[in-house]
């Protein structure tokens, strides 16, 4: 009987690629060469005869049997995470590295330069995104907190609610409401609107005042970068609604109120349940919960 001894190596190369999604994250995130974990991952369909990634040009997809071990070798290494913050907490600072997932970086700064202050030696990666790939992303494993506007009810995913904000509608300066304490929601309707793209949480609540009001825009912009949509506006080229958070680098005379209409929404920090032991999500944790009370 011939029994083979699996290479962790060609494992943690495969799990890179699986977890970035590219071959060329995965390269950058781990320092090493593309060429590398090609041929890592390449040795490893060799050896057990079996394909693991469609390979489209530069796009990748998981076959079958790369969902599968996927699946495997993110709670392998995931244990392997725990286990080595588990240790080195018991030893004195925190090691390890922390992903976050956030639609705009905003409120995370405060939080995380408490953090970091705190916990000089954990390292962090920042991905900006929309808050429904945001969920995925958390419950896939492929990020370990972020911070979003949907309510959610996965029961995989637990969550903090961080605060509640108003919606304003944000101008440039030389725009004809710069100055204006309010406008109506109707005026809308002979503006650019510039809009994040679907998946938006700010997006579906304007989509569906407008609906539930009969307002159509004048144009509508789709941009997919909070400072692509924050450049826009400040070149009078349309109008965005947005946070009151994500608002605050613009002057009071470019932040307009909506009369008759109250947008809110809640903004929460989210993280897998089964993950809230690991040491660098716990500690983060407990900034947030701390900085809540103060």
């Amino acid at each position: 009987i011939l029994i083979m001894s699996i290479n962790r190596t060609l494992l943690a190369a495969f799990n890179a690629v699986a977890s970035a999604g590219s071959f060329t994250a995965a390269a950058r995130e781990r320092n090493v060469s593309q060429s590398t974990l090609s041929a890592q991952v390449g040795r490893l369909e060799r050896t057990y005869g079996c394909r693991l990634f469609f390979r489209r040009g530069r796009m990748i997809e998981l076959t079958d049997m790369g969902r599968s071990l996927f699946d495997v070798t993110r709670r392998q290494f995931e244990a392997e995470t725990e286990a080595e913050e588990l240790l080195s907490g018991r030893a004195g600072g925190l090691l390890g590295h922390l992903r976050f997932g956030v639609v705009s970086s905003v409120l995370l700064i405060d939080y995380l330069k408490s953090f970091l202050e705190t916990h000089e030696h954990i390292t962090i990666s920042l991905e900006l995104s929309n808050s429904q790939q945001i969920i995925r992303d958390v419950a896939d494993g492929n990020i370990d907190i972020g911070i979003i506007a949907f309510p959610i009810a996965d029961p995989r995913i637990e969550k903090i609610a961080l605060l509640r904000e108003d919606l304003l509608v944000l101008v440039g300066p030389e725009h004809k409401w710069a100055g204006c304490d309010e406008v109506t929601f109707s005026s809308l309707a002979d503006q650019i609107l510039i809009l994040r793209e679907r998946g938006s949480r700010t997006r579906q609540l304007v989509e569906d005042n407008l609906a539930l009001h009969g307002i159509g825009p004048r144009k509508m912009m789709e941009i997919n970068e909070w400072s692509a949509v924050r450049d826009l506006v400040h070149a009078n080229m349309g109008i965005a609604v947005v946070p009151e958070s994500e608002a605050r680098s613009f002057p009071a005379q470019c932040k307009v109120r909506i009369r008759e209409l109250q947008m809110q929404m809640t903004q929460f920090v989210i993280f897998r349940s089964d993950r809230k032991a690991l040491s660098t999500l716990s500690a983060f944790l407990d900034i947030v919960e701390a900085r809540k009370g103060s």
